[in-house]
This record gives structure tokens, C-alpha cells and sequence, in this order.
């Protein structure tokens, strides 16, 4: 029993090795059609030619940005990203300019079935340019923890890189582009579909070789007997005399002893090969997902179906490659919310009718401005063109644009111009999006009345106030600059910024010191009026109003300079609630520059404390 079960096991395994050994290798040249293809012999054929030229030339061509995603707001990306930037979408390395880059990276990657880009950095890690490597000089390797390495084999004339030969890079060094597969190197397509390559190929070179060597006649004229040498010069000077020529066309042919004419036509054979020929370029073309009417074939193509076939190509052709590019990029950016794009709309470069149509229906529905529309077509702005439309049945739910008899006028926010229902929604004090910031400078300034409190009964005197001042503004300082940093960071975030909070400490020790002398100064005051330690119960009682001017003078420095440091070059005055500077609402100046009551930012000291005491109002900026 025991050998019988050997038998069956051994005769299995030898059917398991045989239909392995019977699979074809997909990276294999040679083909059943007699022809050894590769990647760059089959550049050839005219249907992968056709095919890879209209995908890498088509992603080379579309608008290429970098946009950090800020919930929904989309920002420009941040100052330092800017080198890298310019590599992605202007010059990707000194010798190639960033569409070439991207046009040889989908080129390598539609043939190889994996693309290379070396990245080269300076000392600081920063990148100074991007070089594509050709799949064949690259080996891929794993290292003991699982990483991937790439050995690089340049010869360092065609292929020129910023590295020795044999220099064994990093996944950090290089951006891997993978077309389809389940390893760590991915398919080539034309290993894949080689087979119909060959084919392609043989049919070719079978078609070019019957024209080469054809020597069939396309008319025969055949007699039952043998013609002396005068009949069959007479019998040929017929045929040409009487119907050779466009003027002897359709004339009646008469013969002689018995000839027959025939006419000759290539064998079924023969003409099947173009049939072949055809759904091999079909089978091609389907691989890279590109229409057959891109490749010329238009049999089944009609002005019905035309322009949902150019849909498929960029749904079908198009996407692919480009969602690959976009993540695999993305490894350069530090920030997660960065983003590479292509953006497929630039496909309707050429078609007017369609991307008018397009331009309408945002200028229509509101989520284009004219300046919009004239920057994507690289116009200049017209004045008063920032203003964004909207429908008038356009309303929230529930509302009524209708004014009927009787009734007062009723103010629709949502009816006003844009400009002004923003402005409305951004009336708001730094109080008002710090609350934890006001609890921490009341407990502050509560903390110390205490303190002050146990220790004293009576006025202090000169020296003893200096001290009052120095202990507070220590303790106010790290709760203003923790006000500062929180405001300019929020708006250095609306740019795609950061905020540099080293830069405002100056500021930060010499208001926290003013805010400590002027508290002090009232405490001492009241003090002096009440004569005992009571008057700190009542000092006690205004801390909130104190904490509320702190934060507000804190919070509105903040988004000044997180303003200055994100590149603004103008500032517009938002009057706040308490009315005192209704005046100079929508006052615009520059950004170094003061406005009409002397200060850079509201509650600014430098205005006077007539102009800084109590002021809520706010700024809006300009970039």
C-alpha cells in the first residue's frame, strides 16, 4: 500500500514539474510566432508605439500643481517646498524640464512596467533635483528588515547620475513607480502581452516580405492551344491597343481561338492576415486602455459615440498612470496634507466647446469668479471681477426671498454679495475663539492678587512696586505667548504655513510687561482708595475684563505677524462689536504700513491707549 501511495505521489509531482515547466515566462522574448520582442523592439510595432506616445505625451501635457488640502480650503503650499515645487512642475533635473521628465517616467513605466527617479538632496536633506533611471540599469534588492534597495549599474554617459556606478540606494533615495503586478518589481506589459506583440510583429514582416516578393499578375489571359511567336504578339497588341487607358475603359473585348481573360486576387489565405493585423493592433491597444479610434482604428466608432470613447481614455488610459505618479510622488512631502495633481481638465485645451461650456456653468452655479475663468486662461484680472454669482432660487431651506405686502423689510444674509456675508461671519474677537486662553489669564492675574493679598495691607512702595510688576510680567509672559503662537499659527495654517514664534518674544516681554505695570497701577490705586487688603476682593471682581483685553491685544498681534511671515502685502480694518471704530471699517493699507489712527493692528499701544483700551476689532489680509 505504502509503495502504491509513493507511486502516485511521485507520478504527481511529475505532473506539477512538467505543467510548470510547459508555463510560459513572462519575461521572456521569445514568442510563438517565431520573434524575440522587448520592450524597445516593440516600439515598432505601430499599435504599442501609437498607444504609449498617447499616454506619456497626454500626462506630459496636463497642468501639474502641488496643493495642501486644509479641510476644504486648498492653500498654496509652504516657502520651503518651493525648490521641490519648481522641480515637479517647471525643470525636474538641469537637463530636463518637467514635462520631458514626466513623459519619460510614463514612457518607461508603459513598457517596463517600472519607472525609477533617483532623488537627489543636499547635506540638509532637501531635494536639489530629480533624475529618471532606466529600468535596465537598476536591480532591486531586499535588505535584512524587509526594505527595498536599488542597486545602480550606469554607465555615466547615456545615463548620467549624481552617483558612482554600483551606488546601492535607499527607499528614500528612490521614487518606484509600479505598473501592474504583486511584487516588489512589477510586470512589463509587453513581457506580458508578448505573445500578441509577436504576432503583431510576424504579420508585419509577413505583409512587407508579400509585397517584396509578389509576382502575381492581377490579369490572366489564357488560350486552349499554344500561340506562335506572331499570335502572341498579336493577341498581346490587342489587349493594349483596345483596352489599356483610362479612354479605352469598358470597351467590348473579342478574342480569338478560344482565350479567356481572368482576373487574379490574393488567396484567403493571403487576405486574412489583415484581419489579423487589425485585431492584434485592437488586443494592444485594450492593454493600455487606450480607444481604437486612438490608434486609427475608426470601424466602430460614430459622431454618437466619439466623445464617450475620449472619456474612456482619460477614465481608462489616463487615470491609472496618473494616480500612481500622484502617490508615490507624495513620499517627498513632508506635510500629509501635501498633494501632487494632475489635473485632467487640461485634456479640453483644445476643445473650445466644451470648456466654454465648462466656464459658464461655474460662472452660473457661483464657484467661479470672471478673474477665475480669465486666470485659467491666463488673462489679466478686470476690475470688479472677483465677485462670485449666484442663482436667486439659491436659499437655505425654509427661507423665502418673497417680500409680501405688509410685512417690514426683511435682511436675507444670504442675498448679500459674498464679500459682505464673509465679513459678517468673521466678526469675531480673539475672546471669542480663545475662551481657555481668558480662563488662564484670570486664574493668572487672580493667582497673584492672592498671593499679594497674604502679604501685604497697604500700598507698596516705589521698590516694592517694581517688584509687583517683574513678579507678574513673569507669569503673564508664557500665557501671552502661548495666546501669540495659537493665533499666528492659525493664520500662518490658512497659507500652508508655519508660524515662527522665536520671532515674536521681544513683543511678548514688553507687553506682558505694559499689562503687568497698568494692572498693578489700578490695584495700587484702588488700594490707596479703600486703605486694606479688601480692595483686592474688588480688584478681584474686574480680572475678567482684564484677561478679556489681554487675550484680545494677544490674539490680534498674533494674526498680524502670522500675516507678515506668510508673505501678505495688504490689511484691511474689521470694526469690531463695541462700535468705537465703525469709521474705519474696510480701511486698506499695506501691510508695513499704519492705519489712519496710527496702529498696525487693533489694540496695538503704539496707537495710544485711547485707541488699544477695549478695542474687539479685528483685520482681514490680502496675499
Amino acid at each position: 500500500m505504502a509503495k502504491f501511495t509513493e507511486r502516485v505521489t511521485s507520478a504527481w509531482r511529475a505532473l506539477v514539474r512538467r505543467a510548470n515547466s510547459r508555463l510560459p515566462s513572462l519575461r521572456g522574448t521569445r514568442t510563438s510566432a517565431g520573434v524575440n520582442v522587448t520592450p524597445e523592439q516593440s516600439l515598432q510595432v505601430m499599435a504599442v508605439l501609437t498607444s504609449v506616445r498617447l499616454v506619456a505625451e497626454a500626462i506630459a501635457t496636463l497642468p501639474v500643481s502641488v496643493v495642501v488640502r486644509r479641510g476644504r480650503d486648498r492653500v498654496a503650499p509652504s516657502p520651503k517646498y518651493r525648490k521641490l515645487v519648481k522641480l515637479l512642475t517647471v525643470q525636474s533635473n538641469p537637463v530636463q524640464d518637467a514635462a520631458e521628465f514626466w513623459r519619460v517616467v510614463v514612457t518607461w513605466l508603459l513598457i517596463r512596467g517600472n519607472a525609477y527617479v533617483f532623488v537627489q538632496r543636499n547635506g540638509a536633506g532637501e531635494v536639489e533635483a530629480l533624475w529618471p533611471v532606466p529600468p535596465t540599469d537598476v536591480t532591486v534588492l531586499r535588505t535584512p528588515t524587509g526594505q527595498l534597495a536599488y542597486k545602480l549599474s550606469h554607465d555615466g554617459k547615456e545615463t548620467w547620475l549624481p552617483v558612482e556606478k554600483g551606488y546601492i540606494a535607499t527607499d528614500l533615495e528612490i521614487l518606484h513607480y509600479r505598473w501592474f503586478g504583486t511584487g516588489p518589481e512589477a510586470l512589463s506589459p509587453i513581457g506580458v502581452a508578448r505573445q500578441q506583440v509577436g504576432i503583431s510583429v510576424a504579420a508585419t514582416s509577413y505583409i512587407g516580405g508579400f509585397f517584396e516578393r509578389d509576382a502575381t499578375p492581377e490579369t490572366v489571359l489564357t488560350t486552349a492551344n499554344n500561340l506562335t511567336d506572331k499570335q502572341w504578339e498579336r493577341l498581346v497588341a490587342q489587349m493594349e491597343d483596345r483596352h489599356q487607358g483610362f479612354e479605352n475603359s469598358h470597351q467590348i473585348a473579342v478574342f480569338e481561338g478560344g482565350a479567356k481573360l481572368e482576373r487574379v486576387s490574393l488567396s484567403p489565405a493571403d487576405a486574412q492576415f489583415l484581419a489579423i493585423y487589425k485585431l492584434t493592433e485592437g488586443k494592444i491597444a485594450s492593454m493600455y486602455g487606450v480607444p481604437p479610434h486612438k490608434i486609427g482604428d475608426l470601424e466602430r466608432a460614430t459622431f454618437s459615440n466619439i466623445e464617450h470613447l475620449s472619456i474612456e481614455f482619460v477614465q481608462d488610459a489616463l487615470l491609472p498612470p496618473i494616480t500612481r505618479l500622484e502617490k508615490v510622488t507624495q513620499r517627498l512631502f513632508d506635510d500629509e496634507e501635501m498633494r501632487l495633481k494632475f489635473d485632467p481638465k487640461g485634456r479640453m485645451r483644445g476643445d473650445t466647446a466644451a470648456q466654454t461650456a465648462a466656464y459658464a456653468a461655474g460662472r452660473q452655479w457661483g464657484y467661479y469668479s470672471a478673474n477665475d475663468i480669465r486666470a485659467m486662461e491666463d488673462e489679466p484680472p478686470i476690475d470688479n471681477g472677483d465677485v462670485y454669482l449666484e442663482p436667486v432660487n439659491m436659499i437655505p431651506a425654509g427661507s423665502s426671498p418673497v417680500q409680501r405686502d405688509g410685512l417690514p423689510p426683511v435682511n436675507i444674509p444670504r442675498l448679500q454679495p459674498t464679500q459682505y456675508r464673509a465679513l459678517e461671519q468673521t466678526r469675531r474677537s480673539a475672546v471669542d475663539d480663545a475662551p481657555a486662553w481668558v480662563t488662564r489669564v484670570e486664574r493668572t492675574l487672580a493667582d497673584f492678587l492672592g498671593d499679594q493679598r497674604e502679604q501685604v495691607d497697604a500700598a507698596p512702595s516705589d521698590e516694592e512696586r517694581a517688584v509687583w510688576d517683574e513678579l507678574l510680567a513673569e507669569q503673564l509672559a508664557p500665557v501671552l505667548a502661548g495666546v501669540v503662537g495659537e493665533f499666528g499659527s492659525r493664520q500662518a495654517e490658512t497659507r500652508g504655513d508655519v508660524f515662527i514664534a522665536a520671532q515674536t518674544a521681544n513683543w511678548v516681554g514688553a507687553v506682558a510687561a505694559s499689562e503687568a505695570r497698568a494692572f498693578n497701577t489700578a490695584a495700587i490705586r484702588l488700594l490707596d482708595k479703600v486703605g486694606d487688603a479688601t480692595a483686592f476682593d474688588v480688584m478681584l471682581e474686574s480680572v475678567a475684563v482684564w484677561a478679556g483685553r489681554i487675550v484680545t491685544r494677544g490674539g490680534a498681534f498674533g494674526r498680524h505677524e502670522g500675516a507678515v511671515q506668510t508673505g501678505a502685502t495688504g490689511k484691511r480694518w474689521r470694526s469690531g462689536d463695541d462700535g468705537m471704530h465703525d469709521s474705519m471699517h474696510g480701511e486698506t493699507v499695506a501691510i508695513d504700513a499704519p492705519f489712519s489712527n496710527g496702529a498696525q493692528w487693533p489694540g496695538d499701544l503704539a496707537a495710544g491707549a485711547d485707541n488699544a483700551a477695549g478695542c474687539t476689532c479685528g483685520e482681514d489680509f490680502d496675499y
